[in-house]
């Protein structure tokens, strides 16, 4: 589901499989729990997600405004997932690599 891992200077989320709404309910009080909880930027790895819910991008929501939207970016996103990011609109919201 999610491992936390500290890497280059940020708390990297390690997520895997499909991020649907009964997984993104589940992880979320600990994936902000975590974010909430260091002064590091908090990084999203998506490499091993290929599908996402609204219930996820709700969790990404939450992070970045928990620790600020320079604080806060989601990396190695297959190009499927980073259409629904771009569709939502957030990619102006938050920094996707």
């Amino acid at each position: 589901m999610v491992q936390f891992v500290e890497k280059s200077g940020r708390l990297v989320c390690v997520f895997g499989g499909r991020m649907d709404t009964v997984t993104s309910t589940e992880m979320e009080d600990e994936v902000c729990k975590q974010a909430q909880g260091t002064t590091l930027p908090v990084a999203f790895d998506l490499e091993g997600v290929d599908y996402v819910t609204s219930m996820f991008l709700r969790v990404c929501m939450r992070v970045v405004k928990d620790v600020g939207k320079e604080r806060f970016s989601i990396i190695h996103v297959h190009p499927a997932v980073k259409k629904v990011f771009k569709i939502a609109g957030f990619d102006r919201e938050m920094n996707i690599e």
